[in-house]
């Protein structure tokens, strides 16, 4: 199952899903969706401090490249306790807004 999940990953990212940002990602509706759907764990605020787990969106942003953010919140790791949210019920708009966003807090 995992390795089904990694393929599907790799050929969305290969066929344009999660690529660089482009001018249609809208940052204010990622920070909305992060309020929404991902507060509750990470720390999605500029500036947030550096933790682990669940690591702040500041320190996803810092260590993380794009391709990589996607793939987890799209197919987060068994047992990592990240539900499978983002793709299958955002669509892919509001994801690539999601990841923009998060994205944009590197070096905050």
């Amino acid at each position: 199952m995992r390795k089904t999940k990694l393929l599907v990953a790799a050929c969305l990212i290969a066929g344009g899903f999660g690529s660089p940002a482009s001018a249609e990602e809208n940052l204010e509706e990622g920070r909305k969706l992060a309020a929404e759907h991902c507060a509750q764990c990470h720390d999605i605020e500029p500036g947030g401090a550096f933790k682990e787990f669940p690591p702040s969106f500041a320190s996803i942003a810092a260590f993380r490249s794009r391709e990589q953010i996607y793939a987890r919140v799209v197919f987060p790791p068994t047992h990592s306790g990240m539900p499978e949210i983002a793709f299958y019920n955002f669509g892919e708009d509001a994801t690539n807004d999601l990841i923009a966003y998060i994205v944009s807090l590197e070096g905050s």
